[in-house]
């Protein structure tokens, strides 16, 4: 891995503000981005999860340094996530994005990413919603557009 910042895509694509350090913010971003944030190296270790993703799936801190396959409590689930992560060793680049119903009650909806440092595959970060909480607000915004957000965000109504 690089230590120059400027060999860094978000840095030569200019998508980051000129000299500014994302490291100070990312650890921030990952626990307050209110969805369920996991990191697993290339060969399926929990490495990371964020506050979220404790409160709402079932990572524990037992769960760090091992492989996300001890947990899973369906025995289709492994060889579904071992293909997944065999389409990114083969040069996948595109997240893959799924539904479940790990709890029985609870249906999320998963995108798994790969990682890439310096076009090596180090890892996949897992970003998790709860279908139920999409699905609310998209029927909201079906049945009222903007308005019950604008309400809530906006008390005396949006500018005009």
């Amino acid at each position: 891995m690089t230590d120059n910042n400027n060999e860094l895509p978000e840095v030569t694509d200019q998508r980051i503000l000129e000299a500014w350090k994302l490291s100070g913010w990312a650890d921030r971003l990952l626990e307050e981005a209110g969805i369920g944030v996991t990191i697993i190296d290339k060969d399926g270790k929990l490495l990371y999860y964020n506050k979220w993703a404790s409160e709402n799936l079932d990572r524990q801190p037992r769960h760090i340094g091992h492989n996300v396959k001890e947990n899973h409590r369906r025995s289709i689930t492994n060889p579904r996530f071992d293909a997944m992560l065999q389409l990114f060793r083969d040069g996948r680049k595109d997240p893959v994005r799924y539904v479940a119903n790990p709890y029985g009650t609870t249906t999320i909806l998963v995108t798994v990413s790969p990682i890439h440092i310096d076009e090596e595959l180090v890892g996949f970060s897992q970003f998790v919603l709860l279908k139920e909480e999409v699905q609310e607000l998209c029927c909201l915004f079906d049945q009222h557009g903007r308005d019950p957000f604008e309400k809530d965000m906006l008390p005396n109504g949006p500018p005009t």
